[in-house]
């Protein structure tokens, strides 16, 4: 976590303090990058596909090292390696994801002005890191896969509302750089539907609906590719078809219990690792 007090995030420069003035904490690593290659070298060669969260540039860069140490080694397999989160990339490692082959999993529900961003953060990163968080559209350009992440269960599932924070990056407090880092509706869209089919590997099954694919089809209530962008998180499910198999209707009798049921779901392993939350200060975080 970044935010202060916890700044448990691997920051390649340290954090600041109150008043701005450069301390000597730049956050935790469990690994480091010559340990995370040799551990990612082994596990590419026997085909599995890793899943690293980083959310400070130092974790992202380490991350990124231990992917090309693979790659170094054993060529590209056709694995997506992946790194969630990147609240913070070092501009110099935006170019590398994209030769890497690995995805950009990104949380952009996160990405708005609001207490977390600005008094917990701002003053201890300073405006010039501040000004890269979440960077969806630099990492776009220089050609990285996006792929949308929901971090639930310990973030509610909450897919409308994070497909459009992603363009306008817009919260209670204003909007954090979106004429920077926001995405268009399209990237938005194709991330957390192409994106994350591809980042599963199962872009050849879903994703798209094109000829081959499963019929994985939803209903909406509204045009999200046409609505005000403000205007898609409010958008409603009205029917889901599975493989071309009606699962959810909302026209149904007793559609809307299960709706909430499941809203409310949280596996019981949560408790052990995070109890309510007060401990860990991850509510609403990840």
């Amino acid at each position: 976590m970044i935010e202060h007090p916890a700044q448990t995030a691997a920051l390649l420069e340290p954090y600041l303090d109150a008043d701005g003035r450069p301390t000597d904490n730049r956050g935790d690593l469990y690994v480091t990058a010559t340990e995370y290659g040799r551990l990612a070298t082994v596990l590419d060669r026997a085909g599995w596909q890793m899943h690293a969260h980083a959310i400070g540039d130092r974790a992202v860069r380490t991350a990124l090292d231990g992917y090309e140490a693979a790659v170094r080694a054993n060529g590209r397999r056709g694995n997506r390696h992946t790194i969630a989160h990147l609240q913070l990339v070092h501009p110099d490692d935006y170019r590398r994801f994209a030769p890497l082959g690995v995805v950009a999993c990104m949380q952009l529900q996160w990405a708005m002005r609001n207490v977390w961003t600005m008094e917990a953060l701002l003053p201890y990163i300073g405006p010039d890191r501040h000004r890269l968080m979440y960077p969806a559209r630099s990492l776009e350009r220089h050609g990285a896969a996006l792929a949308g992440g929901s971090d639930w269960p310990v973030d509610p599932l909450g897919s409308f509302d994070q497909i459009r924070t992603a363009i306008d990056r817009r919260g209670e407090d204003g909007a954090l750089y979106p004429e920077r880092e926001g995405i268009s509706r399209s990237t938005s869209l194709r991330m957390h539907t192409a994106g994350s089919a591809h980042q599963l590997r199962i872009d050849h099954e879903t994703g798209v609906l094109t000829p081959g694919r499963a019929a994985d089809v939803i209903v909406l209530d509204r045009d999200v590719t046409r609505v005000p962008v403000k205007d898609i998180t409010g958008t409603k499910v009205r029917l889901t078809l599975a493989g071309g198999r009606r699962v959810w209707d909302a026209d149904q009798p007793g559609a809307g219990a299960a709706a909430a049921s499941f809203a409310a779901a949280r596996p019981d392993s949560l408790a052990t690792v995070h109890g309510r939350h007060a401990a860990c200060g991850c509510q609403g975080r990840g």
